[in-house]
């Protein structure tokens, strides 16, 4: 009985069936975290101001009355 349970429990430890599929998961996690990262610094230290900065540009606009 005892030799078949640390058979089973060697053969479990050899399987490697699952661990690419973890890597790969890992893997996907990280890039994941990194493009959020850098699409939220992104945004608010590049898009936000430039947005800003144009619609008070728009807004300074004046425009000639044509009657």
């Amino acid at each position: 009985m005892i030799k078949k349970v640390r058979g089973f429990a060697e053969a479990l430890h050899r399987d490697e069936k699952g661990s690419y599929f973890v890597e790969v998961a890992l893997v996907l996690i990280g890039v994941a975290l990194a493009v959020f990262t850098a699409a939220n610094g992104l945004a608010s230290n590049a898009l936000v101001p430039k947005y800003s900065e144009i619609t008070n540009k728009i807004s300074n606009v004046s425009v000639p009355n044509l009657n």
